[in-house]
């Protein structure tokens, strides 16, 4: 007779499991957070040895239709929108006892919450982050996913490149994911009239219970934005139900009232308020919108803001975060000693769900397996102390947030000492000081070569810090069609050896600038991290008949920034200053420089000057007639031909 399989057994709520291997790859090395639902540890890919931030929910869970529904949601919500400035998911999946967990990005920062401690953020800085987040809610519009609970717990900024602030937007537990055609949409997870998301940064819709979609998002941009320039939130209540209402009816205090001490540029305050008006058809219509606004808003205040670094979507270009310090010992993997307790300097994301372990869970909730309420965290009770009638909840008597938070460990920059201890390849090296080769052998990349894009992924995960094993990778992406994946190893190229970029590669990221999947990516690179090269290959695109007319027009608006403009090559700026020169002054002005630094690219203007008819009736009349005072625009154009032709 055959014997049934013993069912799993879960593993109870509260059981450590560190030291132990999820689903054959993930080794569970510190619990970082714990609630009712589930719990979130840093764990390391056993083949890898990448870290990874893994949301585990408790098995008993898993046979609650709507807990396990709703947690679906957010692997899927976090696996859409794939963007450098969201924390990405990157697996999901059960456990052999029946629980189910989704594995996220591990990256470095601090929040927003706790840089607005330190009180105020330059124009220029706030600026920068808002842009930032905008973009990663263009990603995640497009995909059709609303986050819902947008704020400064939910924004790290991390060190990236040169780039101190670089924006990490996290968890999408309550995110409004539009119905796919093939999806069964007969029961939302969601009741009508039920407010999601925390009370300080809601919409007024979504104060009201009502639907919300994008524009609920760039309302909570709109009250970041104002917390980054003045310091404090635009509304003053110690009531959550006031601040509520307070969203839906109170006019926004002007940031002079607010904090007197700050005089924040006109321009910069006007789009702040569009941002929070009461109408959603009134705010800006899109995520892209609000980015365009904030650089004329910057450009109207004289700010100049930084550049902004890949809108690339997929894997990072981390190469310091490629790989995990090796474990210090054995003992470490099985429990965490007193002294080893997590510390503030590991950086952990403070946000709802993500406090220590040892710290109560603030908006955390849960039921019993047959519905009924569990005891609701501190945060759940003050609410439900608030006037009645008032619901802010995840839902009407059930547990829709999942899992609040979306956990991304942060580590502070690495220093010189972390760098060579990773580079010891386990304790026996770090102990020797033998540091391990950054650059592979060519017989090593000419192997890769040969087994094309999968072999080279495999020698730039070996060798993260060499530019020709990931140039060799963009290339080969590049070839499979893979053009998403061709601009981050690029982008990772540029953060290692610009010089590695050559003529080839630039051509790759100029072509995806013209197709529709990859145009914002490679856009990115083109007035970013490509320079002045970046800005030659945008002229020709602007010029460029067999282009796109949208290309066409996006690349000659982006060569009108000052910021893109900027990183123009002495040539490429001469010529473009005396393209854009009206007055015969202005462009004798020029001449000079023109002589210094210009190019083949600038004779046909030059040559174009020496005319002495083109205005007036019949165009009879010298529109440059001061240029024939002197001999300076026939020098100009000799020096140039001359150095043209070496």
């Amino acid at each position: 007779m055959n014997t049934p399989a013993p069912e799993p057994t879960p593993t109870p709520a509260g059981t450590s499991l560190v030291g132990q291997v999820v689903s054959g790859r993930y080794r569970i090395q510190k619990l970082i957070g714990e609630g009712g639902m589930g719990a979130v540890y840093l764990a390391e890919h056993t083949l890898m040895r990448k870290r990874v931030a893994l949301k585990l929910l408790h098995a008993e869970m898993s046979t609650d239709d709507e807990v396990l529904a709703r947690f679906r949601r957010e692997a899927e919500a976090a696996a859409h929108v794939e963007h450098p400035n969201v924390a990405a998911a990157t697996d999901f999946g059960q456990t052999e006892d029946g629980a189910f967990f989704l594995v996220l990005e591990y990256v470095e920062g601090t929040s927003l919450r706790d840089v607005l401690g330190g009180g105020p953020m330059a124009p220029a800085r706030a600026l920068h982050v808002a842009r930032q987040i905008a973009l990663a809610l263009e990603r995640a519009h497009g995909a059709g996913i609303v986050h819902r609970d947008l704020k400064p717990e939910n924004v790290m900024l991390v060190h990236k490149g040169d780039d101190p602030d670089f924006v990490k937007v996290l968890d999408f537990g309550i995110a409004k994911v539009e119905p796919h055609p093939q999806r069964d949409v007969t029961q939302p997870l969601t009741r009508l009239g039920t407010i999601l998301g925390t009370p300080e940064y809601m919409a007024p819709e979504q104060a009201l219970g009502e639907p919300v979609g994008p524009p609920a998002d760039l309302y909570a941009v709109g009250v970041m934005l104002y917390e980054m320039l003045t310091g404090k939130h635009p509304f003053d209540a110690d009531d959550r139900m006031a601040i509520l209402s307070m969203h839906i009816v109170a006019p926004v205090p002007a940031m002079a009232d607010r904090n007197p001490a700050l005089d924040v540029p006109p321009p910069i305050e006007t789009l702040v308020r569009s941002l929070l008006e009461k109408d959603a058809k009134l705010r800006p219509p899109s995520a892209r919108t609000l980015v365009d606004a904030a650089e004329s808003a910057a450009i109207e205040s004289g700010l100049e803001l930084r550049p902004l670094a890949s809108r690339g979507f997929g894997r990072e270009s981390f190469p310091d975060l490629a790989r995990s310090p090796a474990p210090a010992s054995t003992s470490d993997d099985v429990g965490p000693p007193a002294s080893r307790a997590w510390q503030a300097r590991d950086a952990l994301a403070k946000t709802d769900y993500g406090a220590p372990a040892s710290a109560p869970l603030p908006e955390t909730t849960a039921r019993t397996q047959h519905g009924g309420p569990a005891t609701p965290s501190p945060l759940l009770a003050r609410l439900q102390s608030l006037p009645r009638g008032a619901l802010i909840a995840v839902a009407a008597g059930v547990p829709v947030l999942v899992l609040l938070v979306v956990i991304t460990l942060i580590l502070t920059r690495r220093s010189s000492d972390n760098v060579t201890n990773a580079a010891g390849g386990g304790a026996g090296g770090a102990a020797s000081g033998e540091a391990r080769a950054t650059r592979a052998t060519p017989e090593k990349l000419r192997a890769a070569v040969t087994g094309g894009a999968a072999a080279l992924d495999a020698l730039a995960t070996e060798f993260p810090e060499d530019p020709a094993v990931h140039a060799e990778l963009a290339r080969a992406l590049g070839d499979a069609g893979r053009g998403a994946e061709m601009l981050l190893a690029v982008q990772t190229v540029l953060g290692l050896d610009a010089s590695a970029v050559d003529d080839a590669l630039l051509g790759a990221v100029t072509a995806a600038a013209q197709r529709a999947e990859t145009t914002d990516e490679a856009f990115a690179l083109l007035e970013g991290p490509l320079g002045a090269r970046g800005v030659d290959a945008l002229i020709d695109l602007s010029t460029n008949k067999a282009a796109p007319a949208a290309v066409q027009r996006r690349a000659a608006k982006s060569v009108a920034r000052a910021d893109v403009r900027a990183k123009a090559s002495p040539a490429t700026a001469v010529m473009l200053d005396l393209k854009s020169a009206k007055k015969c002054e202005d462009k004798r002005g020029l001449l000079d420089r023109v002589k210094d630094d210009g190019d083949a690219r600038v004779l046909p203007a030059l040559r174009a000057l020496k005319s002495p008819r083109g205005c007036g009736f019949m165009g009879m009349r010298d529109c440059f007639s001061c240029l024939r005072k002197t001999d300076a625009l026939d020098e100009a154009i000799k020096a140039v031909e001359a150095r043209s032709s070496k």
